[in-house]
């Protein structure tokens, strides 16, 4: 019978016809590729729980959507290398066996190189070096290179006082790194994202905001104190 293989709700999902599986990576224990007399391979995946008696048997040759996956020793072994990708991609700190894998692990030439990118929202993640560290010949060495948007740099703040009494006593502060308004008047004035989407800023009340990031910057920050009475003291600062 063909089956299909693929990754799904960080899941492995196989489906015989109409009948559909669904399997966790964490209970994944280990991955191996089995050939028999005939010459068929596949790929034998064993679960924590089961300790190898029930294993999942996966035929190259029954596999109908995977290009890659031949019943061939390179097809199985790509079919390992996908499912511990996806397997990966799930949980980064699963540990996984893979029993009979022949491709040599270690350090990779520039073209046969995979680039690796840690998104600035994940947690740290620790990294074992298994040589004495110390100083190494330029030849050795690792470049590092800090992105200009992570280092900080110098903010300028800026002052404004408006009032109900001035020329134009409304505008747009675009951005800001942080900003922070006051009514200093006798009534309500207007904030807002546009001058279409305002709340009422009332006397004696301050709002603040702060885009966080390092260099981050907010997106635009209406006001308008045309209000009679309504008075503006607004602090920001913003990389000049």
């Amino acid at each position: 019978m063909s089956i299909q293989v693929s990754d799904s709700f960080n899941q492995l999902k196989i489906e015989r016809g109409s009948k559909v599986e669904y399997y966790k990576y964490a209970t994944i224990k280990s991955i191996s590729p089995v050939s028999d007399s005939n010459n068929d391979f596949a790929v034998v995946i064993n679960f924590i729980t089961d300790d190898k008696d029930n294993p999942l048997v996966l035929k190259m040759k029954d596999i109908t959507n995977q290009a890659t996956w031949l019943n061939t020793g390179v097809g199985v072994n790509a079919a390992i290398e996908a499912i511990s990708d996806w397997m990966h991609t799930d949980n980064p700190s699963t540990n996984v066996t893979v029993e009979g894998w022949t491709a040599p692990l270690g350090q990779k030439p520039m073209a046969t190189s995979i680039p690796v990118v840690i998104a600035s929202d994940q947690t740290n993640v620790g990294v074992d070096i298994n040589e004495p560290l110390g100083v190494r010949d330029s030849i050795q060495a690792v470049s590092v290179v800090i992105a200009r948007d992570q280092a900080g740099v110098r903010k300028d703040p800026t002052f404004l006082r408006v009032d109900s009494n001035d020329i134009d006593p409304t505008g747009t502060i675009s951005s800001a790194c942080s900003i922070s308004i006051a009514n200093t008047g006798t009534a309500f004035g207007l904030v807002g994202t546009s001058a279409a989407s305002t709340v009422q800023l009332k006397e004696g009340e301050t709002i603040s905001f702060d885009a966080g990031a390092v260099n981050a910057t907010l997106s635009g920050i209406y006001y308008s104190a045309t209000n009679p009475g309504a008075e503006f003291l607004i602090i920001y600062t913003s990389i000049p």
